[in-house]
């Protein structure tokens, strides 16, 4: 088995230039660290050189931008160079800056980039602290979401809707495979609407903006900008969760954004980083149902006899035990336990008794209807399914085993719904699939 390990920069690398939204000029230099530094950024320019470490807990504030504090000192606008850390898998490094904002360079990650890679990267003698998200967590406010599930790998789905008739609804995803972040979303640049450009410049942002480091869309429904890519504004917005998601060091887990921005990502970061804390200082073993999870204050669980009452399918065919977290028309968590008991196992390999596949995707799917029938107005009625994508089986599943799956709606609209499911087991991915339903009556 191969352990990645630590990397840093072979040399110093210098990117000057003038703040995002401050104007103010910015020196700006990136330099080796030794292994387990993590990103430190360096004040230059005050008293006693203050630290501010790149580290989740040190997010003071998230209004257009993300703001470290620490030590009495703050730096600002750091989501894209931390995104340039990520993509490049630099763990350990110093950032050195005279002003509290780095330079914008051409409003991506890419700026960043092109001169690590010039000097070179160094693979240093300790192996990555790679964290491994193990249950998943949430933010809501309205039709804007951020939830980020266990995965086998670092991944982030993402849905925009923008009524600027160049962009309307986006969707995209990606997975740090090969180099499809260094390619595909690196070089994605920041967004404006020329209409908030001016209160922008009120608040004392947007100072260091042109038309070149920003895409900015116009009110007659064009652009002042050459766009990069057709849809740059998904992208960059995959660039932000990237960087703001870095604060955690790598992680592997799937993020799934619904319309979000940098107050989403602070708040599941702080989740995570909440968690992952108490966990490491916990002593003694830790219940699986006592992980310190942290749950929305409007969260609803049930019993399977309340769960009857909402899905009209019985034995054998009815495959939710439990929900534990639900979240009505958003999301919802859901138990199965796997039996020998059950039917399917006198005829689906007998002697190696495995879950049926159609069975799984019935089961993921059954958590993401409970979600949809829940509300009274849908009560009585049956989710059917209009379409079955992407659906992905990681692992086999047998007797014995919990399946735990997270269902969340990414679209609805009129008597249709979608949803994301990805289930678990042991907290290790096992499948996952996008279910298209339809509801409609249960004529009887």
């Amino acid at each position: 088995m191969n352990v990645e390990k630590q990397h840093t920069l072979a040399g110093d690398v210098s990117c000057d230039g003038v703040g995002l939204h401050s104007g103010k000029l910015v020196k700006m230099t990136i330099k080796p660290a030794p292994v387990d530094t993590g990103i430190v950024f360096v004040r230059t320019d005050l008293d006693g050189r203050p630290t501010i470490r790149a580290v989740a807990s040190n997010i003071s504030a998230t209004t257009r931008a993300t703001t470290l504090t620490e030590h009495g000192a703050n730096v600002t606008t750091i989501e894209h160079v931390m995104a340039a850390f990520a993509i490049l898998k630099l763990d350990n490094c110093y950032v050195e800056m005279d002003s509290a904002e780095p330079p914008v360079g051409d409003g991506s990650a890419q700026g960043f980039i092109a001169p690590m890679l010039k000097v070179g990267l160094v693979e240093q003698d300790a192996p990555r602290r790679i964290y491994r998200i193990d249950h998943s967590y949430s933010c809501y406010d309205g039709d804007r979401s951020l939830v980020v599930l266990p995965y086998d790998g670092f991944r982030v789905t993402f849905t925009s809707i923008n009524p600027h008739p160049m962009l309307g609804t986006q969707v995209m995803d990606v997975e740090d495979k090969d180099d499809m972040l260094l390619k595909e979303i690196a070089s994605a640049r920041t967004v404006a609407f020329e209409e908030e450009i001016e209160q922008l410049r009120k608040m004392g942002l947007g100072l260091g903006g042109t038309v070149d480091n920003v895409v900015v869309f116009t009110r007659d429904g064009g652009t002042l900008s050459k766009p990069r890519f057709k849809d740059e504004l998904i992208r960059h917005k995959i660039l932000d969760v990237i960087g703001d998601m870095y604060l955690l060091g790598p992680i592997h887990g799937h993020i799934i954004c619904m319309k979000s921005g940098h107050a989403f990502n602070d708040n599941v970061s702080r989740q995570i980083d909440a968690y992952r804390r108490a966990h490491e200082h916990h002593s003694g073993p830790v219940p699986h149902s006592d992980k310190f999870k942290v749950r929305s204050k409007d969260m609803i669980t049930l019993d399977i006899q309340e769960i009857q009452k909402i899905l009209p399918h019985r034995y054998p065919m009815l495959l939710v035990d439990r929900i534990v977290e639900l979240e009505p028309m958003k999301r919802a968590v859901g138990i199965k336990n796997i039996t020998i008991n059950e039917p399917q196992f006198m005829g689906h390999f007998p002697g190696n008794p495995i879950m049926p596949g159609v069975l799984l995707i019935e089961a993921m799917a059954q958590v993401g209807g409970v979600t949809l029938l829940y509300p009274q107005e849908n009560r009585g009625k049956i989710a059917v399914f209009g379409k079955i994508d992407k659906v992905r089986f990681r692992r086999p599943i047998k007797p014995g085993d919990q399946l735990v799956t997270t269902a969340i709606i990414t679209k609805i609209k009129g008597n249709m719904g979608v949803a994301h499911c990805e289930g678990t087991v042991d907290g290790e991915p096992a499948c996952e699939g996008d279910f298209f339903f339809a509801l409609a009556e249960n004529k009887q």
